[in-house]
């Protein structure tokens, strides 16, 4: 994994740990079969929360979307984009139909 991915994850579960989330990392890679899997997963009680972070070439993305479309069928999801991509990251989401997807500025 890159430096800059894991400078990127490692600020995601930072932000989530103040907001009072437990925060798990995702072990495994999809398959060429496979949506993308969030990269991890916050809990606070019972409240689950699939996280993903994206660097500049994810954001549009097809590997992206369907990994977003799928964790979104399944409950609260997370996108963790660096402040510059905020904006593009939200005009996909709602081009691409998905609503009530958080995002948030690294």
């Amino acid at each position: 994994m890159d430096k800059d991915r894991m400078e990127a994850l490692e600020q995601c579960r930072l932000m989530l740990a103040r907001e009072g989330f437990t925060v798990s990392w995702i072990v495994g890679h999809a398959t060429k079969r496979d949506a993308r899997p969030p990269d991890l997963l916050a809990s606070k009680g019972a409240r689950l929360v699939r996280v993903f972070v994206l660097k500049e070439g994810e954001v549009d993305s097809a590997e992206t979307r369907a990994g977003i479309r799928n964790a979104v069928r399944l409950g609260e999801t997370r996108l963790c984009v660096p402040w510059p991509l905020r904006w593009r990251a939200i005009s996909n989401l709602e081009r691409w139909g998905l609503g009530g997807v958080s995002v948030s500025g690294l």
